[in-house]
């Protein structure tokens, strides 16, 4: 094992964290830590038209305060930092191929069988469609 992604979206995601630590530990591996920022993209209507104003993002190139103090937590060890934009589960999955990682791990919230079932969930996503190895911390 050599990469490890880690998505982080600023939540409280110690279990992934230790996992990740522990196996990064163990196999001398690199922890790829990735934020994904969705867009918000205003929407109005003047003068009867719907108008669709430039997206407000938080990432930039060098990442995010997310993915910032996410990494603190892994002093010590070989870690990529990215920052991605667009829907998160895709970006996940894309980022686990670009990169080459061979597991990703994620945290789950306990999401409800009908919450997950009306709203879907990134983990929920990622878990059923990407081809890499993902293992869900509750």
């Amino acid at each position: 094992m050599k990469k490890i992604l880690l998505p982080v979206d600023g939540s409280e995601s110690s279990g992934s964290y230790n996992m990740a630590k522990s196996l990064a530990e163990k196999f001398d591996a690199t922890i790829v830590i990735l934020h994904v920022d969705e867009p918000i993209t205003p929407i109005y209507w003047a003068n009867d038209t719907l108008t669709l104003e430039n997206p407000t993002v938080t990432c930039t190139n060098n990442g995010s305060p997310i993915v910032d103090e996410a990494s603190k937590y892994f002093e010590g060890f070989k870690v990529e930092k990215l920052c991605r934009f667009g829907d998160a589960s895709s970006v996940i999955i894309e980022v686990s191929e670009e990169e080459d990682c061979d597991i990703i791990i994620m945290c789950t919230h306990g999401m409800s069988a009908i919450k997950r079932f009306l709203l879907g969930s990134v983990t929920n996503k990622v878990a059923h469609h990407a081809t890499k190895p993902v293992l869900i911390v509750r």
